[in-house]
């Protein structure tokens, strides 16, 4: 009997997400201001938001809970709440860049929900689906990211 081998490939996926999130936040900055990128915080919280929303979808699929589905859908959810809120923000601002902030959390906000769901939905159902599509799967995203990776040194190579 052979071992099952589809989890070590919904991991493999999480894995080359984070790496080539860091990378891409890498090659924008530039190379030559990598050391004052490690400097900054926000490439370390980017980080972790990136971890947390791959990383812990796939945790909750796998285990054995009869309240998973509740988890994986439901935090989603839970990111989605404060968007009336920030829309209403937006859109009573008086100034130039006030909306800037709400929209901008917003966006990441509705982003992440969505990342978080899919990651879920893909991670619960990979777990029956065959083998080979499975690394299809897992293929087309190492050449996703890769392209966005080489879009990023690309479009910091000619911005300098």
């Amino acid at each position: 009997m052979e071992i099952d081998k589809r989890p070590f490939y919904i991991w493999l996926a999480v894995i080359v997400e984070n790496i080539a999130l860091a990378l891409a936040i890498v090659f924008a900055a530039g190379l030559e201001n990598l050391s004052d990128l490690l400097e900054e915080p926000v490439f370390y919280v980017a980080m972790c938001i990136s971890i947390v929303i791959s990383a812990v979808p796939v945790i909750i699929s796998q285990s054995n809970s009869r309240f998973k589905n509740h988890f994986g859908y439901g935090i989603p959810l839970l990111l989605l709440l404060p968007l009336p809120l920030l829309m209403n923000d937006y859109s009573t601002c008086n100034d130039i860049f006030c909306g800037l902030g709400p929209f901008l959390v917003g966006i990441a906000l509705a982003l992440s929900a969505s990342i978080f769901a899919i990651f879920y939905a893909i991670s619960v159902y990979a777990r029956k689906w065959n083998i080979k599509f499975i690394i299809y799967l897992v293929g087309i995203e190492i050449v996703l990211f890769g392209a966005i990776i080489a879009i990023s040194y690309f479009a910091s190579y000619n911005l300098t």
